[in-house]
């Protein structure tokens, strides 16, 4: 293995029906945010630490969207906190301010459990646009507000939302690179793995219920499949040498991954039982990191046969092979947009890797991140607005978010540990 192997080696040592509805589809520039609130959350607990939990929490998920101007209430003189649904006129209200929809909450107790109540309204016309019901303990009011930001985002969009979304990433915290998991805004980790080994490359199956990852427990970088329902593990590749860097096809019947079973890493595909193996590539220099495209016709990887690690698309029969990063000594772990019109990738300047993303055909490639430290592991969401990376800009390695042009970095995770490899759950 030559120089194209030293972001992997380098992540070895250091550590993923309505009453209005809008559509917001794949356009050029910037889609106009639409301006919302979120009024003062009810409580019926006399507990002001969870009404404040759920507003902020609601509040955020809608910020992180990318779809929503979330404003203040407060601002707009908007403060309603009474049991019963806000009036007509308090909602319309709103919408002599600009505002296109209002959200209102409550919460009460049913039994042993605690209730959070949701609507939704249009602001124009004061209709209700949604109303929901979620149902559980004080541990998972988190979630509930998470499920009412994912119905007010399909609500506008027709589309699912991403707060009730998981991150799988890396971790040495307990002197081990150990897989963890955690929720899309950095909270409630769980470890998954005491492999007491190294662990690397998660990768969601499109349905989110296999996790594939990489790990030496067993002196040899092998391929292991993860139910998260169940707990059940199994090897999926376990070849001589390196079963690295897999990657689901869309449809979740196959995964692609890089095996130097034969001499140089090159590229495969196999199905989730590591059967049926099938050889894509044959070069002189390595081919790792392959992602595929969100209608399952083509492969994006690097490969060094150029002389330096750049990124390739091929069809997913290996035929059709053609370059498409020519700036830069070194381009490498490609993520394929779910929106299909941007490729991410990390691309080496001055020494540093920073995060780029380039049209498929080649065209209009645009390095979006900058300042110090290096910016790796790059991911899109499943809505194609925000991209997760890892980067030790701060010290030592963390898990950031972004909005898809570079703005509004966010970390996710503290910084007490390393933390690298983040993959991104449907």
């Amino acid at each position: 293995m030559k120089r194209i192997f030293s972001i992997i080696l380098l992540s070895l040592l250091i550590a993923a029906p309505a009453a209005a509805q809008f559509y917001l589809g794949v356009i050029k520039g910037e889609a106009k945010k639409i301006p919302i609130v979120v009024l003062d959350v009810f409580d019926d607990l006399s507990a002001p630490d969870l009404r404040k939990l759920a507003r902020d929490v609601l509040q955020a998920d809608l910020r992180r969207s990318q779809i929503f101007d979330v404003m203040d209430p407060k601002k707009l003189d908007l403060r309603y906190s009474a049991a019963e649904e806000p009036p007509a006129e308090v909602i319309k209200r709103g919408g002599t301010f600009g505002l296109s929809g209002v959200a209102w909450a409550s919460l009460s107790r049913r039994g042993g459990d605690i209730v959070l109540t949701g609507r939704l309204y249009d602001a124009a016309t004061g209709l209700r646009m949604a109303s929901r019901e979620y149902i559980g303990n004080g541990e998972l009011l988190r979630r509930m507000a998470h499920t009412f930001a994912d119905e007010i985002v399909s609500q506008y969009t027709g589309e699912r939302g991403i707060a009730k979304t998981r991150i799988a990433f890396v971790s040495d915290k307990t002197g081990r690179k150990e897989l963890y998991v955690m929720d899309y805004d950095g909270l409630n980790p769980k470890r998954l793995t005491a492999d007491r080994s190294i662990c690397m490359s998660p990768a969601w199956s499109p349905d989110g219920k296999i996790l594939a990852y990489v790990s030496y427990k067993e002196k040899n970088p092998d391929l292991y499949g993860l139910d998260m329902e169940t707990g059940r593990r199994w090897k999926i590749s376990g070849h001589e040498g390196l079963n690295i860097s897999p990657a689901w096809s869309p449809n979740g019947k196959r995964l692609a991954i890089a095996l130097s079973r034969d001499g140089g890493a090159e590229i495969y595909t196999l199905n989730r039982d590591g059967n049926d193996l099938e050889r894509l590539t044959y070069g002189i220099a390595d081919n790792v990191s392959p992602a595929w495209s969100p209608n399952g016709r083509e492969i994006v990887f690097t490969s060094g046969r150029g002389g330096t690690p750049q990124l390739y698309i091929m069809s997913v029969d290996g035929s059709d092979v053609r370059r498409i990063t020519f700036d830069g000594n070194y381009n490498a772990s490609p993520h394929w947009s779910p929106r299909g019109d941007r490729i991410v990738f990390a691309s080496q300047v001055r020494g540093q890797f920073k995060i780029a993303t380039i049209a498929p055909d080649g065209m209009d490639m645009r390095i979006i991140t900058d300042g110090p430290g290096s910016d790796e592991n790059p991911m899109w969401s499943p809505s194609g607005r925000q991209i997760l990376f890892s980067s030790n800009r701060s010290g030592k390695y963390g898990i950031y978010i972004m909005n898809a042009d570079g703005t509004d970095i966010e970390r996710l995770t503290p910084n007490d540990a390393n933390y690298t490899s983040p993959a991104w759950s449907p």
